[in-house]
């Protein structure tokens, strides 16, 4: 058996190995001797095979996780002596980094993750000149905003050459880069040489580390390793709950992403950032959330940046990792924290208010109080956790109280923000009457009912049913545009027809049968693209709402389609996230992008955004089909969607164990064989043609000639459905 340092050796060569990539390099370096693993992520002719999930994770195995691969050494002013590659694992002797007089010329070595990363960087220094330089590193979401051009990233290059921009303070797009808020010092002083120097501070997100010299000297660089910190309470990182498989390589990518990204985005609850920086402050992340517990992590937004928690953010991370990894220990503790920040009026802030930055903005976002109370029914219903929804009902009943207060001074009986200044929501400022937000509250207006309902309060529940009937009427009659087939995006704003109030009015069931085809069919004439949906036709005449693409009400309108029926939801989420997984960092979502494909905010963006990640959770319900129907799982649904796929697969974690599912088209038909818990029950459904001749259940027909054989059977036209089907293992077969 080998030695633990022998295994890890091994390991990091493997690594090494695994991702081959090619780049110029300024210094010829030779490719590396061992053929690269071959795989999804490295083989474009990949075929997924039953069973084969694992090869999709993107997760490490383990916390110390080294480099692929040198991406560029480059001696400029200074000098590079040796294999740069040794800078990739120990035992093959040291790379030299020969300073110039300032860190415009230094050396630049710069290695490769091979996908975003998270943590404490590491070096191992072999040995140094008696001056010893100092040693600094530049971190990178990608090769496009890495600086390294002097004039790169509005002047970082010649002050933190290989670093983009973590800082809006300084360095934000269009403005001046003026000093270095974005390298992390990796000192020598005090450390014993040969020995390992580790980056105090944490770096949230990135895929490229850069190291340059400030100053004359050298530096021997023997190891570069990162102490991945991600997801910290995850004790197996790669060994999901749920997974889900596939016929299509892409969506399976796009799923394992999409997990990937919020595992990112999750960290310790003191790894926050507190804005805004003062002026020449270096760039840290070591805030405590208000309200969090410290003995548990927390979900930030972004990996890089803001690395708050946030509402709107939670309404998709959530839900990923309820179907992932069942990291519930950090769902529910983000939420809380926002929860405990709620003001005497009944107000609930967007975000963690950890700086001024975030106090600045106490009461910019009327849209995020309607995600907070969603956002805490999605995790009563996933988990069936009633003492956390009684510890927060008094929250939830003051936070719909404020909203319903908003709606009541409105003779329309719709929301708007105007009159409290909370006009800010996920893309762009409106205080109209907007079909978006009020859509948003009709669905809180049912989950409240719901939630009533399920503590024993029928009056409340009948109250809060009222009203959403009303808001629900009330949209349909003052924004739905019959002309056009659209709803507006507001009353003061007719004349716009956006994504996400379309797609909001049909998930929330505002849109029903032909409005909704009609308003889908209107987004996809006006605002599709060949890598998305805009958030608004690129003819809509007004300049206060330029088109882009938003990732969360793009995950909705896939959502959206499916829902309906639509089979384009495959296509759109193949197009937006395919095509932002064809771009650095290749392995995590963006926080927005505009219309030419690029993140939207250049240096700045955050580039593993959890709201992004909605295609794992429209993956797992939608084409596999695994819903709650009940709270915590307690009464399930599989009902699949399948496309233009030939078969898919996964579980779906419950409180009562592992749900399985999977199905299988050929030529004779459909089969769908589901596995659930004990202390479950459930529905299955098939989808059938007219040349379906039957449909059994465990061997049994319970379906022929068009009618139910069997009590608990229905039809629709489109889906034969089984109620009340028991724990255990079950096969739905139409034929």
């Amino acid at each position: 058996m080998a030695s633990p340092t022998a295994r890890r050796s091994l390991a990091r060569a493997a690594a090494a190995a695994a991702l081959s990539v090619t780049s110029t390099l300024a210094l010829a370096v030779p490719a590396l001797a061992s053929p690269p693993a071959k795989g999804p992520w490295q083989d474009a002719s990949y075929t997924p095979r039953p069973g084969q999930w694992r090869p999709y994770v993107l997760a490490p195995s383990g916390r110390d996780v080294p480099p692929v691969r040198v991406f560029k050494a480059d001696p400029r002013q200074g000098a590079i002596d040796g294999d740069p590659r040794r800078a990739l694992r120990r035992g093959g002797g040291a790379v030299r980094l020969t300073g110039a007089a300032d860190r415009a010329g230094s050396p630049l070595l710069i290695v490769d993750f091979g996908k975003e990363v998270a943590g404490h960087l590491e070096v191992r220094v072999n040995g140094a000149s008696a001056d010893r330089p100092k040693l600094r590193a530049c971190f990178s979401e990608s090769v496009e905003y890495m600086a390294l051009a002097p004039d790169a990233n509005d002047g970082q290059g010649k002050i933190a050459p290989g670093c983009d921009t973590a800082n809006i303070w300084n360095g934000f797009p269009g403005q001046p880069y003026t000093q270095d808020t974005d390298s992390h010092a990796l000192p020598l002083d005090g450390v014993s040489v040969p020995g390992t120097v580790r980056d105090k501070e944490l770096r949230g997100g990135f895929r490229y580390a850069t190291l340059f010299l400030d100053g004359p000297g050298h530096v021997d660089v023997d190891e570069i390793s990162l102490d991945f910190t991600a997801a910290p309470d995850q004790r197996d990182l790669d060994g999901y709950r749920g997974h889900f498989l596939s016929s299509d390589d892409e969506l399976n990518k796009i799923w394992y992403a999409g997990a990937y990204t919020v595992q990112i985005d999750t960290g310790a609850s003191n790894t926050a950032k507190k804005w805004p920086y003062q002026p020449g402050e270096g760039d840290h992340a070591d805030a405590q959330v208000p309200h969090a517990d410290p003995r548990t992590s927390v979900i930030y937004d972004g990996g890089k940046r803001d690395r708050i928690v946030w509402q709107g953010d939670l309404a998709v991370q959530a839900p990923v990792a309820y179907v992932s990894t069942y990291d519930l220990g950090s769902v529910a503790n983000s939420l809380s924290s926002l929860a405990a920040q709620q003001l005497p009026d009944g107000y609930m802030p967007a975000a963690s208010l950890v700086g001024q930055h975030n106090q600045n903005e106490l009461r910019t976002y009327g849209e995020y109080v309607t995600w907070f109370v969603s956002n805490m029914y999605e995790h009563w219903w996933y988990t069936g956790d009633r003492a956390y929804l009684d510890r927060w009902w008094p929250q939830l009943t003051r936070a719909t109280a404020w909203l319903e207060s908003v709606r009541a001074a409105d003779d329309g009986g719709l929301i708007g923000f105007k009159d409290s200044g909370s006009c800010g929501h996920y893309g762009y400022s409106d205080c109209g009457h907007e079909t978006y937000v009020n859509a948003l509250y009709a669905r809180n207006l049912d989950q409240m009912a719901a939630m009533a309902k399920a503590r024993g309060d029928a009056p409340a529940a009948t109250t809060y049913a009222g009203r959403a009937a009303s808001v629900k009427r009330a949209v349909n009659d003052q924004l739905w545009d019959e002309t056009t087939g659209a709803y507006r995006l507001s009353r003061e704003i007719p004349g716009a027809y956006p994504q996400d109030g379309n797609v909001t009015a049909v998930l929330t069931g505002i849109a029903g049968g032909d409005r909704a085809k009609r308003a889908l069919a209107y987004l996809r004439a006006r605002n599709w693209t060949d890598i998305g949906s805009l958030t608004v036709s690129q003819s809509t005449p007004n300049a206060s709402l330029p088109p882009f693409y938003a990732p969360l009400p793009s995950g909705f309108e896939a959502d959206a389609r499916l829902e309906t029926g639509d089979a384009s939801g495959l296509e759109l989420i193949r197009r937006f996230w395919g095509h932002q997984l064809r771009q650095d960092p290749g392995s995590t979502f963006w926080e927005h992008m505009q219309p030419d494909g690029t993140p939207n905010l250049k240096q700045f963006s955050s580039l593993a955004h959890g709201w992004a990640a909605q295609p794992t959770v429209t993956l797992s319900t939608r084409v596999l089909g695994v819903r709650p129907a009940a709270p915590g799982y307690e009464s399930w649904s599989v009902v699949p969607f399948t496309g233009d796929l030939t078969w898919a697969e996964g579980t779906v974690p419950t409180p009562h164990g592992d749900l399985a599912a999977s199905w299988r088209r050929s030529g004779r038909g459909l089969r769908l064989t589901v596995t659930a818990p004990r202390g479950t029950h459930g529905r299955l459904g098939v989808p059938i043609t007219p040349s379906t001749r039957r449909v059994t259940l465990d061997g049994r027909t319970v379906w022929a000639g068009g009618k139910a054989t069997a009590p608990g059977v229905s039809g629709d036209g489109g889906h034969v459905y089984v109620d009340g089907a028991s724990a255990g293992r079950h096969t739905l077969t139409a034929r």
